[in-house]
């Protein structure tokens, strides 16, 4: 089974569990004090395009395949198949169903600590929300959202999200 239809799988509640033939979502590294800090930042901007993803009800196969993306990016040369990013989804999934949106963007907000971890995350996020071409309502009050809680000033965000559309569309 292909990582779309596992991760559509887990986004319409459906457990991925049974697609998946082990879970091993990826584990805090034991290392160094900055290890620690970089997964810390890498696991909340993951959780921040999962919130982006999921704001309005539905992750439409655009968005998985920006969500997936832009993942593997961010773990490039760390040992991400799609058996542990699908059971890493699906943890999200169930701590969003268990905690709700507002809590979970709160929390991992808290973890990227820098303006240069959370300028990252918004980024992604947005470019997540905007990758099909139609940004549906939530996903559009959802930047305020995300802006308010990740402290970015109304410029940065602005820059951000022209950049985004600039990246994904063309200038025009």
């Amino acid at each position: 089974m292909d990582l779309d239809t596992r991760i559509k799988k887990l986004v319409t509640g459906m457990s991925a569990r049974d697609a998946a033939e082990a879970r091993t979502a990826p584990e805090q590294p034991s290392g160094s004090t900055e290890d620690k800090d970089r997964f810390a930042e890498f696991s909340a901007t993951v959780e921040v395009m999962f919130l982006m993803a999921a704001v309005d009800g539905s992750i439409e196969s655009d968005e998985i395949t920006k969500l997936a993306e832009g993942i593997r990016h961010m773990a490039s040369g760390a040992k991400l198949d799609e058996t542990t990013l699908a059971a890493w989804l699906e943890e999200l999934h169930d701590k969003l169903e268990k905690d709700g949106w507002s809590r979970r963007l709160s929390e991992a907000a808290a973890k990227l600590t820098t303006p240069a971890a959370r300028a990252r995350a918004f980024r992604l996020a947005t470019a997540v929300a905007m990758v099909d071409d139609d940004v549906a309502h939530a996903e559009a009050a959802a930047f305020d959202a995300f802006s308010h809680a990740l402290e970015l000033e109304d410029d940065v965000v602005s820059r951000i999200l022209r950049e985004v559309q600039e990246e994904l569309f063309g200038a025009g």
